[in-house]
């Protein structure tokens, strides 16, 4: 083969093969991060499905809770009424809170829930919100053997997994309603022992699955335009090192050859120095383009495999403005950037949700206490500075309705001291009038300061936000902060206010039902007092009346007595004087 040929030849291998390798290892990067971040944000969504699912089955699970505690107070209440049947009340409270549950729809009216007992190896199904002739039917026909892997009854899987752990999530697959596609369905049951309910709650995840195949769908569409622009170029680059090649290959034998030697190193995908020259003719120039595309090569595979690795801070400067190459790496490097900080805000939001969740089960019985950790925790995790929480406090007029603060995090004593505010007045109460957040980066000087040992100072931010639950105004949350709020974390507020007023709203019925129970509990002990005192009362009075008798039944006695004797007296002075002394000597 001639030199030329040769020469030709090895330019177009030594261009094409290490264009080749660098983009077949790029896009093996891209196609695995992507992969990973596919399944990172499947698992993601899942987990927020299985978090939500929860939360509403212990929405229900609270409801029963909360009616049997009525119950078995109800119940120990009128233990000592012989004309009330227990059995009947328990009946009759356990039939309304199953009718209760069944009334309850959620997910734009698609939600319900079911209950059934934990009999195994087949529950009874008790109550079922959308199927009413399933009461009272037991379990184990062979169409709920839907389980997603074992293919196991579906309600038995339940019972039993309730039966160990008390909980747990059960995917199924089930024709969707309204339409003959058969859906994945994820279910989470939770067991209530004293009575030996499970109630259950599920989402279809047919959603989550439509999400994963839009973004996989994007992800395909870049990476077919990174191949399409690495193709380009890599024809590009051959096309022009041919050319070159066979204007040069008769006159430069030898300056081609050290080039080809720096191509063979570059084709067996090695990191080669620049080749030197000192011709100044086209050789030099090709020499020159070849230094330029060593080091381009270079920082692509640097940058490629700092990418693979994960670090997405690399800096990276493109050969040109019209480097095609090194513009859709930045891109590829920006956007897998982007979609990470997005992923680390989802984290963090939901680590928060998780936090503020645990805050909220924790304190269920105690609205002060309840405050204070919510102001403590949210405070620190947004890294704010200081904080407060009001409460709607009604008054006995409309008018003398107020907003009084439970709870703070680094406030000053004196603005501790019987803080109330009414409603419209300054910027909290213009926040609950308008049921909306108030967010300022400009802070009026007198205002709110930050103080410290070393001194005070005014806030970069306050987050005015209203705790709203089912169109209703239960408190505000203020914070105040040296750091700019960021969108995500005032997001994030605004989103974990609405469990915090649904909680707050939940501990102030247990707390007012506990105050009734007790001053039920005090008057009926007073009424038991009164009761024992009459008692006594009227025991001294039969007392009295008894002794009345029995001296009214000496008199006739002496009375009679009397007569006899009068009636032996044979003249009437001596008669009078005998009645005289028998008087006398009567008293």
């Amino acid at each position: 083969m001639k030199l030329k040929q040769q020469i030709t030849l090895l330019i177009s291998l030594s261009l094409l093969i290490p264009s080749v390798l660098i983009s077949s290892v790029a896009i093996y990067k891209i196609k695995s991060k992507a992969t990973a971040d596919i399944e990172s944000y499947r698992l993601e969504e899942m987990n927020k499905l299985k978090l939500y699912v929860k939360h509403i089955t212990d929405i229900g699970y609270g409801i029963v809770e909360v009616n049997y505690k009525q119950l078995s107070d109800s119940v120990t209440a009128i233990s000592k009424d012989t004309t009330v049947s227990s059995e009947a009340l328990r009946k009759n409270t356990l039939n309304k809170t199953l009718v209760m549950l069944s009334q309850i729809r959620f997910d734009k009216g698609e939600g319900y829930f079911w209950v059934t007992d934990n009999k195994v190896p087949y529950p009874t199904m008790l109550m079922h919100a959308e199927k009413k002739n399933l009461a009272g039917v037991s379990l184990s026909d062979a169409k709920y053997n839907v389980e997603k892997y074992t293919g196991k009854n579906i309600y038995q899987l339940r019972a039993e997994l309730c039966n160990a752990k008390g909980e747990g999530y059960v995917e199924y697959t089930m024709k969707k309603p309204g339409t003959e596609e058969v859906e994945n369905k994820l279910s989470y049951s939770r067991l209530f022992a004293p009575l030996g309910w499970i109630i259950s709650t599920g989402f279809y995840t047919d959603q989550i699955d439509q999400l994963v195949a839009l973004k996989q769908e994007e992800v395909t569409k870049q990476i077919g335009q990174v191949v399409l622009v690495i193709v380009g170029i890599t024809i590009f680059v051959l096309i022009t090192g041919l050319s070159i090649s066979f204007y040069f290959s008769n006159r430069l034998t030898q300056a081609i050859i050290t080039i080809k030697e720096k191509l063979k190193q570059l084709a067996r995908g090695e990191q080669t120095e620049e080749a030197t020259t000192t011709r100044r003719d086209e050789v030099g120039a090709m020499t020159e383009s070849l230094n330029l595309l060593v080091n381009g090569l270079r920082s692509y595979t640097s940058f490629a495999k700092e990418i693979g690795q994960g670090n997405l801070t690399q800096s990276f400067q493109p050969l040109s403005e019209s480097d095609i190459l090194g513009n859709e790496l930045l891109d590829m490097r920006n956007n897998l950037k982007k979609a990470t900080d997005e992923k680390n805000i989802r984290d963090w939001a939901n680590e928060g949700m998780a936090h503020i969740g645990d805050v909220l089960r924790r304190n269920t019985s105690d609205t002060t206490e309840l405050c204070h950790d919510i102001v403590k925790m949210l405070i620190k995790y947004i890294k704010a500075n200081q904080g407060a929480l009001f409460l709607m406090v009604e008054g006995d007029k409309p008018e003398d309705t107020c907003l009084e603060q439970m709870a703070t995090y680094a406030y000053d004593r004196k603005k501790m001291i019987n803080r109330k505010i009414g409603l419209g007045d300054g910027l909290v109460g213009q926040s609950v009038l308008e049921k909306a957040t108030i967010h300022l980066s400009s802070i009026p000087k007198n205002y709110i300061t930050i103080t410290s040992g070393l001194g005070e100072a005014l806030p970069e931010t306050i987050l005015i936000v209203p705790l709203i639950h089912n169109d209703e105004v239960f408190g505000v949350i203020e914070m105040a902060s040296f750091n700019k709020l960021q969108k995500h974390e005032i997001q994030f507020v605004e989103k974990v206010a609405e469990s915090i007023a649904s909680t707050i709203s939940t501990v102030q019925v247990n707390e007012r039902t506990k105050r009734l129970l007790t001053q039920s509990q005090q008057m009926s002990e007073e009424l038991k007092a009164q009761e024992e005192e009459l008692r006594q009362n009227q025991e001294e009075l039969q007392a009295t009346q008894e002794q009345m008798r029995r001296r009214q039944i000496e008199l006739e006695r002496e009375n009679e007595l009397l007569k006899h004797e009068m009636a032996l007296v044979p003249e009437a002075k001596n008669r009078h004087a005998y009645v005289a002394a028998s008087v006398r000597k009567a008293f």
